[in-house]
């Protein structure tokens, strides 16, 4: 009997350290060549909604990695108090095609989310930051929060939410962090942070230029799919861009938008992470330029994963 795997079993198995050596590893099978991860497919339906496909193939060390993540993003499921995410993930054999492995994959969407944006700030940010921002406080900014916190020592981590009063509860919920402190706007969140993380789903830009200080490194998490923005496109066209994978980014990643209008190119980008994580290009070049990393989320990751837990609870 093909294994269910569930949301409560992969967070017993994945945590802030382990999720950010997997994320480290598959970047460096892709800078490797041995992933073969065909473009996200979209399904888009009425009302804002859509369905998406990831399939990865992965020669991993310890043997061949294949498997299907099939996600949902319904955004007005918030106000009917339902996840406005929903994800599983098809675990197969790459030697004979059976299926391993059912799993529900919320928490490995954004465990390995987490991750990656977090291995980007060890690349690119300045050493030792400070002041950490967290634009958004939603379900995958406490993700964001536990990860960054974990690896990063912060004197400040200002929070900023859509909603009134969201930032407060976010700060309340999540008082074992002791140095959160919520604010009621984007530029007084992101002023003077040393790494921002933004979050939201938002589809028109949020952080200015002008507000971010030389030498921050921008996580930028929120525009996952066409038409989502969360950065002025003058920010990017200041800045050191690298992104998770280039043809994934242009299409539904915080590039998209400036991209589809011809006021950013190809050119433009200065890496994919696989190569700064491999070390064919450099994460920063000097401490005042301003980095910033496009995060669309890869399949590559959500099977490297679901591997690892697999592994970790098949009988």
């Amino acid at each position: 009997m093909v294994p269910f795997i569930t949301e409560d079993q992969t967070r017993k198995i994945l945590n802030e350290k382990n999720s950010l050596v997997l994320a480290r590893e598959t970047f460096q099978l892709i800078a490797q060549k041995k992933v073969f991860m065909p473009p996200k497919m979209y399904l888009v339906l009425p009302a804002s909604n859509d369905f998406r496909a990831m399939p990865s193939f992965l020669e991993a060390p310890g043997g061949s990695e294949c498997g299907i993540k099939w996600i949902s993003v319904f955004p007005k499921n918030a106000g009917k108090g339902q996840p406005t995410v929903n994800g599983t993930i098809l675990l197969s054999s790459a030697d004979d095609g059976r299926l391993l492995a059912i799993m529900e994959a919320n928490n490995i969407t954004a465990m390995r989310t987490a991750a990656t944006a977090v291995l980007a700030a060890t690349l690119m940010a300045n050493p030792k930051p400070k002041i950490m921002a967290l634009v958004g406080a939603g379900i995958q900014a406490a993700y964001q929060l536990a990860a960054h916190a974990d690896l990063f020592d912060f004197d400040q981590i200002r929070v900023w939410g859509f909603e009134p009063n969201e930032a407060e509860f976010f700060c309340k919920k999540h008082s074992s962090f002791k140095r959160l402190r919520p604010v009621t706007d984007i530029k007084s969140c992101v002023e003077s942070a040393d790494v921002i993380v933004t979050c939201t789903s938002s589809r028109k830009p949020l952080v200015q230029k002008e507000w971010v200080k030389p030498g921050a490194h921008i996580n930028a998490i929120g525009a996952d799919a066409k038409g989502k923005e969360e950065l002025d496109p003058a920010l990017l066209m200041r800045a050191r861009v690298v992104v998770d994978e280039w043809e994934q980014a242009s299409h539904s990643g915080e590039i998209n938008v400036p991209f589809s209008q011809g006021s950013f190119l190809k050119a433009n980008v200065h890496a994919e992470l696989s190569e700064v994580v491999s070390q064919a290009k450099n994460g920063r070049h000097a401490e005042n330029e301003i980095t910033i990393f496009d995060s669309t989320g890869l399949g590559a990751l959500d099977i490297h994963f679901a591997q690892f837990v697999y592994a970790r609870t098949k009988v």
